[in-house]
């Protein structure tokens, strides 16, 4: 009895807590969300402050919010599709439940703006109401409407009429349900991003309906999305890149938005019993740091990172400023890097910033973080992607596989993308050279940069899908490394072996085996260069160019080489998803190997030197600091001339300068001839099993099994799913006779 009486006392003690928690959620959400104790007079908060009456004053505008609740220019009939006016309803909704509940502004607990915003949550069951029954896009009803509505609700709870709360809230549970793991009414069952919007509905839900049971629901869901999933999981990878609709590399787009929720989640939810655990905290934690700050240069993500959002013109990296913002309030094991990231991204950021960000950033600024992007090298081996940072510039090079996906056309964006895997090189000096000038519409789609392509008519489509070769991956020490790929490209005939050799301060481009059977001209793109200055003119002398701070490198010859200088226009409506058909024109400059019609094993070679002046790369090619060691079907191979280091591609077993393989590999090898580091990968992306790399001379290491013989010694370097396994290897030095 005695025990049966603590077991009550413990269960009550443990439900008034968790009843108690759950007040602390909902007073952190409103103080959040209305920037409660935010100083009102810092420029950042002014700013937005300003943006969020500007927005609530065109919103409640005579004529164009209407009596009824309704606006209009909303079409409240036409069922869901890849839009839906209603959605603009609910948005509004959430901007001026903000203003009225934000102090600062001319609109906090405006009588007017209350009586307005309880008109439109009236005529939101017009098209939400609990009797409506959703039909096209399921998206809509249980994540696009509910995610706006939601925190509406929550902000207004006690102010607006009740009948209307009690209708909404019963409309939002009849559509998403009990669950945040579950599906909903309608729509499949969340995973990656969609899981993330369904908790964040269902915490809203939990906190208009005061259930401790369904916040824990979303807790135990957060939990688990926070973690990285193995094999075919959507969301956070093993190794900090983002995937969503199957293996597509997502990191800037719903991977943005995913760290942008689960960071705003682990504000909502701190100090209750609610929070992340510390196991979900460091996963996420790094993934901001591994992941989102890695994809992110200037104001915007990578290019290719993005997905389909490419074909949006107001694309930009807000998800990962927001996340980066809202994880630096964090104290973690990655702060420090965070914090740094934020910091340096606000040294440009003049774009839209809602209320609560101002607040954080405010105090960001005021504590004076030192500001840095990351620098070095990272290959993604999940995602077939890689990324060379230094200071100054960022580059990448998007590649696939038979265990990626190419990219996607959903809601018909995206229909000219089908080349963005196929090697493409995203370079940036500044951060904004292809971003918010509307250069994208502009660019010539067959033709982006780095890629080997046949230049047949519909070579730039939506053509999109898992490719056809096993190879394609890459190896790093942390600062350099070795990626490659077997190309072959969707809807094409083309095949060819392409190569990247990163070093300090410049990436060398190998492609060999370059074959095509068909009648289409071939091309590998050395780069598409919209111009910063339209004045600005190529600067060439021998084997080397430069234009805008980058300079070019051609160790072969340049007698296949092109140059075009043209001034190409588009529209965002010719890249799908959008009615935008106001023509953009930008000068642009292509540079290309011209390989011509049915080639038969051709080959290309140039050098990519970021950030340096035309006087500067003179000198730099006179110098010839890298050597091209080989470039063909058995193994692609450079030598860094001032270092020492040297990448290898083997494309099958086979051997170079003495360094042997029993199969494909990536190697980097760096150090003397005492001590000595290889990072080495498979390409394949084995799960399991191992090859081995035969090195000359006699070495010493513990990193893996390795076997010595008279000349040289042999290591089993483990598949590991494509993983760098790094070996550190210090000279056997054999005694003389005395």
């Amino acid at each position: 009895m005695r025990k049966l009486l603590v077991s009550l006392i413990l269960l009550v003690a443990s439900t008034a807590a968790h009843a108690a928690d759950i007040d602390v959620v909902r007073q952190n959400f409103i103080e959040y969300y209305a920037a409660t104790n935010a100083d009102a007079t810092a420029p950042r908060m002014r700013s937005a402050l300003g943006e969020l009456e500007h927005a609530t004053r065109t919103y409640t505008a005579a004529g164009y919010l209407l009596s009824d609740g309704s606006w209009s220019d909303i079409d409240y009939v036409k069922a869901p599709d890849g839009n839906w006016g209603p959605w603009d309803h609910s948005r509004r909704l959430i901007v001026m439940a903000k203003a009225y509940k934000t102090p600062g502004q001319a609109f906090y607990r405006d009588p007017r703006l209350l009586a307005q915003i309880d008109a439109a949550l009236a005529y939101t069951k017009r098209f939400y109401g609990p009797t409506i029954i959703p039909t096209g896009n399921w998206w809509f009803w249980t994540i696009g409407i509910p995610i706006d509505l939601g925190p509406t609700l929550v902000l207004m709870r006690g102010e607006i009429n009740q009948q209307t709360y009690d209708d909404l809230v019963l409309a939002i549970n009849l559509r998403i349900l009990n669950s945040p793991t579950g599906r909903g009414l309608v729509g499949p069952t969340p995973t990656g991003q969609n899981l993330v919007w369904s908790a964040f509905t269902h915490l809203c839900l939990a906190l208009l309906k005061d259930d401790s049971a369904m916040l824990t629901a979303v807790r135990d869901a957060m939990t688990i999305v926070a973690k990285p999933g193995a094999g075919t999981a959507e969301g956070v990878k093993p190794d900090s890149s983002f995937h969503q609709h199957g293996a597509q590399l997502y990191t800037g787009g719903y991977g943005g938005q995913f760290a942008n929720d689960v960071a705003r989640y682990a504000l909502l939810a701190r100090g209750t019993s609610y929070a992340l655990p510390a196991s979900s905290m460091v996963s996420f934690v790094n993934y901001l740091a591994d992941g989102v700050a890695w994809s992110l240069y200037g104001n915007y993500f990578d290019v290719s990172v993005v997905g389909r959002e490419v074909a949006r013109s107001s694309t930009s990296g807000y998800n990962g400023l927001a996340a980066l913002l809202q994880g630096s309030t964090f104290d973690s094991i990655r702060a420090k890097e965070i914090r740094a990231a934020a910091a340096k991204m606000l040294e440009t950021w003049q774009g839209t910033m809602p209320t609560e960000l101002a607040a954080i950033t405010t105090q960001i600024e005021r504590a004076r973080y030192p500001a840095a992007w990351p620098t070095g090298h990272r290959h993604y081996y999940a995602s077939d992607y890689t990324i060379h940072r230094r200071n100054g510039w960022f580059a990448s090079i998007k590649m696939f596989s038979k265990r990626t996906k190419s990219g996607e056309n959903t809601n018909d964006e995206n229909v000219r993308g089908s080349r963005q895997s196929d090697g493409r090189m995203y370079l940036s000096l500044t951060g904004n050279e292809l971003f918010g000038r509307n250069v994208i519409p502009s660019l010539d789609w067959t033709r982006l940069p780095g890629i080997t392509v046949e230049q047949r008519p519909n070579a730039a489509d939506a053509t999109y899908g898992y490719g056809t070769r096993a190879l394609a991956g890459g190896t790093t020490n942390g600062q350099n490394g070795v990626s490659a790929m077997e190309l072959a490209p969707l809807g094409a005939q083309l095949t060819a072996k392409k190569a990247w050799f990163f070093f300090d301060d410049s990436i060398a481009f190998l492609t060999s085996s370059i074959t095509s059977p068909s009648s289409y001209r071939v091309e590998t793109v050395v780069n598409q260069w919209p111009l910063l200055n339209a004045s600005s003119q190529v600067a060439q002398s021998g084997d080397w160019a430069q234009l805008e701070n980058i300079g070019y490198w051609f160790p072969s010859g340049t007698a296949s080489l092109k140059t075009y200088r043209d001034t190409r226009s588009g529209t965002w409506a010719a890249l799908g998803g959008s009615s935008d058909n106001t023509e953009h024109a930008k000068p642009i400059v292509t540079m290309l190997f011209d390989h011509g019609a049915t080639p038969t094993n051709a080959s290309a070679e140039y050098v990519i030197v970021p950030n340096i002046s035309a006087s500067a790369m003179k000198s730099w090619a006179a110098a010839r600091p890298l050597s091209i060691v080989a470039n063909t079907n058995v193994a692609s191979a450079v030598r860094d001339n001032r270092t020492g280091a040297f990448g290898i591609a083997f494309w099958t077993s086979g051997s170079i300068e003495g360094i042997q393989s029993d199969a494909a590999a990536l190697l980097f090898l760096e150090g003397d001839t005492r001590n000595a580091v290889l990072s080495a990968a498979d390409p394949t992306s084995g799960a399991s099993g191992s090859f081995k790399v035969t090195l000359p001379g006699t070495w010493y290491t513990t990193d893996v099994v390795s076997t010595v013989g008279p000349r040289s010694t042999t290591l089993t370097i483990p598949r590991a799913g494509g993983q760098t396994t790094k070996v550190k290897l210090q000279r056997i030095f054999k005694r003389r006779a005395a």
